[in-house]
């Protein structure tokens, strides 16, 4: 395995950008940098959800299942996109749509859930 997580569709805003890697170390931790291969593809800051609200917690369905090729009991990779808020130098984390990668098969996507309970700009601290 190359280590190249696939996006098929890309993501959104970023539809040509589809290979990216995950960039993690114990200097960058509890964060991770998912890095863009692709010419003019994006970086992003991202952490795992549950670092920053505890409970969290979501499922895919089945065209999601199937997106990735996983089953509902694989250990999925779950990550927020981290956001600085230049206003007042505070970051958010959006945890409405995470980024949801199969380890196994390396295939990733963006579950966007306008139904969540979650904001697209949670708190990346306590307030």
């Amino acid at each position: 395995m190359d280590g190249i997580i696939t996006f098929p569709e890309g993501l959104p805003g970023f539809e040509d950008a589809r290979r990216f890697v995950l960039v993690a170390s114990a200097s960058l931790s509890p964060f991770a940098l998912v890095q863009g291969l692709d010419t003019g593809a994006p970086s992003f800051v991202a952490i795992d959800p549950r670092a920053v609200e505890p409970e969290f917690a979501e499922t895919l369905d089945t065209a999601d299942l199937v997106k990735l090729d996983a089953r509902q009991q694989d250990a999925l990779l779950w990550l927020a996109l981290v956001a600085a808020n230049g206003r007042e130098g505070a970051a958010t984390v959006n945890l409405r749509a995470p980024l949801v990668v199969n380890p196994k098969s390396m295939l990733g996507l963006q579950r966007i859930a306008p139904e969540s309970p979650y904001r697209t700009d949670h708190p990346l601290q306590p307030e």
